[in-house]
């Protein structure tokens, strides 16, 4: 299925662990072991419904590489800030995106 990156999205309530709420580019995403491991690029939906899949992973300094992080390994939104249920360890085994082309 045909991805689309957006600038933001709404986790709908039931949908994650997280309650919920909005998550834009450039909120501050942080491992479950406090470490920032980057910031939202994008949210990335897959459906007509536009229901958010994954998050879109930039690091800092930014790269060319962006992780695909489900939204069933976030935590929670805190103001500004999205933390995850992994470590900053784990980040490294998360999907590379792949763009459409």
């Amino acid at each position: 299925m045909k991805q689309k990156l957006l600038v933001r999205g709404t986790l709908p309530a039931g949908q994650t662990a997280v309650a919920a709420g909005d998550v834009w580019r450039g909120m501050l995403v942080l491992a479950e072991d406090g470490v920032l491991v980057g910031i939202v690029a994008a949210v990335v939906v897959t459906d007509p419904a536009q229901a958010i899949s994954h998050i879109l992973l930039g690091q800092v300094p930014p790269t060319a590489v962006y992780r695909l992080v489900p939204i069933d390994l976030l935590d929670r939104l805190d103001g500004e800030r999205l933390w995850l249920r992994v470590s900053h360890r784990q980040i490294a085994a998360l999907p590379i995106h792949e763009p459409d082309c």
